[in-house]
């Protein structure tokens, strides 16, 4: 990220995109404002599958089981 402060937090640099925990624990997804037709990157279309996913509970649980048995190790 841009090292730049607002009134609101962090700015993103041009282009890109981020999916953000907000202290709420609410999440925020953000993308350039690109053309309508422009190709969404691999990597962009992987935050919205997390973001999408984030609903379910179980894939939640799964996830983060994962992230604890990598800590571990």
């Amino acid at each position: 990220m841009t090292d730049v402060s607002t009134d609101h937090g962090t700015v993103l640099p041009p282009g890109s995109s981020a999916l953000v925990v907000s202290a709420e624990g609410e999440l925020s997804f953000y993308l350039p404002d690109n053309p309508p037709d422009a190709p969404v990157p691999r990597l962009v279309q992987l935050l919205v599958a997390v973001l999408m996913r984030s609903e379910d509970e179980d894939w939640v649980e799964e996830m983060l089981g994962i992230f604890e048995d990598q800590s571990r190790n």
